[in-house]
Formats: C-alpha cells, sequence, structure tokens
C-alpha cells in the first residue's frame, strides 16, 4: 500500500511530504521548499495527483499545491499566500477539493475544481470549520469545528447545507475520516481523558473506543485501501508507529515505524 505523508527532514528546518510503500519501503521526498511546511498531503482518487499545504514553517498563512504522485513540478490552486488555506480533501468522483480558507474574513470550508477555479463557501459561521472529508458518495462533508467553543466534528451535505452536530460531547473531538463504505465516521478524542480513536455512526450513534490505552496518544485516523482503520501512536519509546485496526472488534497491529514525527498521512486509492 501507498502511503503519503509529511514529516521533518533531520537537518532541515520545516515539514516535507515522502511517499512510501508499507510496510517495507523507503520513503521518497516528493515535496520540499526550503523554509517551508509541506502539509496535509491528500492523494486524489485516481492515484495521479497529491494535493497538499504549503505555508512559513509554523506559520498558517499559505497555499493549496497539487504534485503529480510520481514527482514534478508542483501547481498552486489558491494563489493567495497572504489567506490561510489548507486541508485539502478531494471528492469521491475527482471533480473537487474541499479545503480550510480564511478568505473573505471567515474561517471556513470551501470547494474548489482540482485546476483550482470555482472556489465556493460551504460554510459561513463565527467558529473555525475545518479538516474536510467526504461520505464516499460524494453527498456528505465531515468537518471539525469550534463553533460551539470545543472541537466537535459536523456533517454537512456537499453543497454547504444542513450542517448538524454528529458527537455532541464536552470532550474535544477532531480529524474526522469517512470509512470506505460509509458506515463508519472515525474521529480522535480526548472523552476519555487521553487522545483515542474512536468511530460514530453517520447518524450520530454507536460512538466507541477502538484503542483504548490511557498510558499513550493516538490521532490521526485514516482508512486504508482494505479497510482497516489506521493511526498514528504516540508515547512509546522511540519513535512514531502508524498502527492499523478493524472498527469493531479489532486488535490493533503495527504496520510501520517512521524514524520522524508523522504531522499528516494518507492512503493511495487502489
Amino acid at each position: 500500500m501507498r502511503l503519503v505523508y509529511a514529516s521533518e527532514t533531520p537537518g532541515r528546518r520545516g515539514l516535507d511530504v515522502y511517499v512510501t510503500v508499507v510496510p517495507g519501503g523507503r520513503p521518497r521526498l516528493l515535496a520540499d521548499v526550503a523554509g517551508r511546511d509541506d502539509f496535509s498531503p491528500a492523494w486524489s482518487p485516481d492515484g495521479k495527483l497529491i494535493a497538499y499545504r504549503l505555508n512559513p514553517v509554523r506559520g498558517d498563512e499559505g497555499d493549496i499545491l497539487v504534485v503529480p504522485a510520481g514527482g514534478g513540478k508542483p501547481r498552486n490552486l489558491t494563489r493567495s499566500p497572504a489567506v490561510a488555506d489548507w486541508s485539502p480533501a478531494w471528492s469521491p468522483d475527482g471533480r473537487s477539493i474541499a479545503f480550510f480558507s480564511a478568505r473573505d474574513g471567515g474561517r471556513d470550508i470551501w470547494t474548489m475544481r482540482p485546476d483550482g477555479t470555482g472556489k465556493r463557501r460551504l460554510t459561513d459561521d463565527a467558529g473555525l470549520n475545518e479538516y474536510p472529508a467526504w461520505s464516499p458518495d460524494g453527498a456528505s462533508i465531515a468537518f471539525q469545528t469550534a463553533r460551539a467553543g470545543e472541537f466537535e466534528i459536523f456533517v454537512m451535505a456537499s453543497d454547504g447545507s444542513r450542517p448538524r452536530n454528529l458527537t455532541r460531547h464536552p470532550s474535544r473531538d477532531q480529524w474526522a475520516a469517512w470509512s470506505p463504505d460509509g458506515r463508519w465516521i472515525a474521529f480522535m478524542s480526548r472523552r476519555d481523558g487521553s487522545d483515542d480513536v474512536f468511530v460514530i455512526r453517520p447518524d450520530g450513534t454507536g460512538a466507541r473506543n477502538v484503542t483504548r490505552t490511557p498510558a499513550l496518544e493516538e490521532s490521526h485516523p485514516a482508512w486504508s485501501p482494505t479497510g482497516e482503520l489506521t493511526f498514528t501512536r504516540h508515547g512509546e519509546t522511540g519513535p512514531i508507529s502508524l498502527w492499523a485496526v478493524q472498527p469493531v472488534g479489532g486488535k490493533a497491529r503495527r504496520l510501520r515505524t517512521i524514524a520522524e514525527p508523522v504531522f499528516a498521512y494518507d492512503w493511495a486509492p487502489r
């Protein structure tokens, strides 16, 4: 399985984007701009392109770019370096990219075509709305929002209508990821006292903790092409590791150990 991820490069300042094969592939540097963070990579549904965020090191302002998955010249889609644009997410049909933007004075979810045209605002709320995740059928988008104080996971129609609070919990809930079969939305939560990975049904029922490791920290849930729920695990001795688990009744297994911190990742489609 091919994996794209953002990580620190030893001896360099900032984050870079790498592509590798799990479990045993050698990382290949894909996006690297000196003094900048290359972050939040997302694979296109056809596997040919990778979208990512480029911004000043540990800064917010930046753009969303796309680059061929095999390497090549990146193309800037947003061209607004003074505005924060981040967290690109491809629609299942590859015809749209959802993303966060601070343009027009908001902190909202937008969409655009893969060539950067047709930008359209989906949310219009005073709170922070970010990290969109499409449903497999493209009809809905899950996202995290702080509109009610602490972060919650909301779901809305893909045109921005009918937003609803999915998690409804006083603890912090973040990093929504929709399962390939549409049955589950995974997210990270601190509701049990530490960062754990949970799943919940799209109607808001059936929330359950699938990691349950109070002494460890799990985050960045995603779904592999085989349908396993994957996540990063922190707090162990040594490097960060990537794990996988079945969403119901499965036992977690280690997929790979990555020498440098992993800040975001995505799986290539089959």
